[in-house]
């Protein structure tokens, strides 16, 4: 058994390139694959709350099987996730899952933002992208898409509620991505001078990764968009909370005739606020393992000026990413094996 704790999940995952990230994807959409055509795959998930925080445990079978079990506190999320041999159940590896589970988050956002944004395709190296919230998931968001569209960029803007915690951000990936300009700034404040509305004109990827009531993508911002816009919200996975405007979510897309991308419409439709409270139902979603089933929906998508992606998260996407984690570290000499555990 093979044990990997932070640190080495983290190395493994940062020094990946565009044909590393590929692979990664490749095994991932498998597992959403298998999911879409056996829900019964993922049983529901078990949700202990205390005082002091609230544990989760999930698991996941099929031709991968594992578990995890994570907890959230002030000290934010942590946990495992397990690996086991899908024929009698040896454990195969842990993982330490804090940063597994926002690489694996935002491994899942750019599955349908490659099939938007193909990646063999020349981009114009003046465009925006822009980051919600300054956390693990905001940080993988952005790195993923820096290594996919390596000269597509030139701004990105990191938007938090505290600025400085956002300059520190930015402080870090100047140093790692020297070439592109790193900007920080506050949440929009609704104000016609904010600086936000301008670089909303130049974006076309914008990344939500705050868990929130109040929408951060609002509809003032979108309209501001001139070009196509790819937008990805993780941040809100309880029925009130909401990162995007349910106008942005009518306007620009279901009144158009498009539809909203989830990692499941099951899931999606029980924990996410931006359907439960603007009731939007299950006929304007299309999950993403259907873009990877049915080319005719890539065609579809393609003809939105504004696509949205949420999701909620699936144990499948820990399991299935993180056994590939797993022969990385093996391939690598990386983590702590256990003999005869």
């Amino acid at each position: 058994m093979l044990v990997i704790n932070e640190k080495t999940v983290t190395k493994i995952f940062a020094g990946l390139s565009p044909k590393g990230v590929l692979k990664y994807q490749e095994s991932l959409i498998k597992g959403l694959l298998e999911y879409q055509s056996d829900n019964s795959i993922i049983p529901p998930r078990i949700v202990s709350t205390t005082p002091y925080c609230t544990h989760l445990f999930m698991a996941s079978t099929g031709s991968r099987v594992g578990m995890k079990a994570i907890t959230g506190s002030k000290e934010g999320f942590k946990g495992i996730t397990t690996i086991l041999d899908k024929n009698n159940g040896y454990p195969l590896g842990i993982i330490n899952c804090t940063t597994l589970t926002a690489f694996r988050t935002a491994l899942c956002n750019t599955l349908p933002l490659v099939k938007y944004y193909p990646i063999n395709e020349t981009y114009s190296n003046n465009e925006t992208l822009i980051a919600f919230g300054v956390g693990d998931q905001a940080i993988w968001h952005i790195r993923l898409s820096l290594i996919l569209y390596p000269k597509r960029f030139k701004t990105v803007i990191i938007s938090n509620r505290t600025v400085s915690k956002a300059e520190k951000l930015c402080e870090s990936f100047r140093i790692e991505y020297p070439n592109v300009e790193f900007k920080s700034l506050g949440l929009y404040s609704g104000e016609n001078d904010d600086p936000l509305l301008e670089h909303f004109k130049t974006a076309t990827v914008v990344f939500t990764c705050i868990p929130t009531s109040v929408p951060t993508v609002s509809i003032d911002l979108i309209n501001k968009c001139e070009k196509s816009c790819f937008i990805g919200a993780i941040g809100s996975y309880k029925p009130h909370m909401t990162e995007i405007d349910g106008e942005v979510l009518f306007k620009h897309v279901i009144d158009k005739g498009g539809k909203i991308i989830v990692d499941s419409k099951e899931h999606c439709l029980h924990e996410a606020g931006e359907f439960i409270i603007n009731k939007v139902q299950e006929d304007k979603l299309i999950d993403i393992a259907t873009l990877y089933s049915d080319e005719s929906s890539i065609k579809e998508l393609r003809k939105q000026k504004i696509v949205i992606s949420k999701l909620v998260g699936l144990c499948i996407m820990d399991v299935w990413v993180g056994s590939e984690c797993l022969e990385s570290a093996k391939r690598d000499g990386l983590g702590i094996e256990i003999e005869d555990f």
